[in-house]
Parts: C-alpha cells; sequence; structure tokens
C-alpha cells in the first residue's frame, strides 16, 4: 500500500503537471522496476519526488487552482486543478486510514495523526 501511495503521487503529480491524463504504459515512471527491501529504502527513494510534487504545489496561484482544466475524458471528466489536489489528498487519506486500521488489528503501535 505504501509503494501505491506514493507511486500514485508521482503519476498524480505527471498529470497535474502535463494537465491530463498520461499513457503511463511506458512511461519513464521510476517505481515500475524498482524492488525495494524496506519501508526506509522504499521512502528514502521517493523524497526527491515527493519535493517536486511539494514545490509544483507551492508554484500554483488561487487562479490557477481554478482556472487550470486537468482533461481526464479518456476517463470520464474533465475537472480544476483545485479539485484534483482534493481528490489527491483524498486518495492519500484512504489509504492512510487503511494502514491504521491494519497496525490496529495487529495492536502495533500507531501514530495519533487525528484530531
Amino acid at each position: 500500500m505504501i509503494r501505491h501511495i506514493i507511486q500514485g503521487e508521482y503519476q498524480y503529480h505527471q498529470i497535474l503537471a502535463n494537465h491530463g491524463s498520461l499513457s503511463l504504459e511506458g512511461s519513464d515512471d521510476p517505481y515500475t522496476s524498482r524492488a525495494f527491501i524496506t519501508v526506509e529504502e522504499e521512502l528514502s527513494f521517493a523524497q526527491p519526488y515527493r519535493q517536486k510534487f511539494l514545490d509544483f504545489v507551492k508554484s500554483m496561484s488561487n487562479d490557477d487552482l481554478s482556472n487550470i482544466k486537468i482533461d481526464r475524458s479518456n476517463i470520464g471528466y474533465v475537472r480544476p486543478l483545485g479539485d484534483m489536489l482534493l481528490r489527491i489528498a483524498y486518495h492519500e487519506s484512504v489509504h492512510t486510514g487503511q494502514l491504521l486500521d491494519y497496525l490496529r488489528t495487529v495492536k502495533a503501535e500507531r501514530p495519533d495523526i487525528w484530531d
């Protein structure tokens, strides 16, 4: 699931930067050919890509959030950039909740991240 979240963030960044859907098959997705041994190794690999995504988001203006359209008509929708950012946050929060549930199920310590 951790791979899914960080790879999804990378792919969403590519979609946002190109204002629309990409053919992710055959793309230069750095995650497709990587195998990791530990979570720490995977997170370390992901850090530069995450930083680029965060820098990209910080560079947006309020007008960009409303006026830039992300064309994903190949899968059925065109949405404002701001809406797509909310979808990304929702995607990550759903999976964060799943991970916390897994930790709760095995009675492992888990971070208190919710108010």
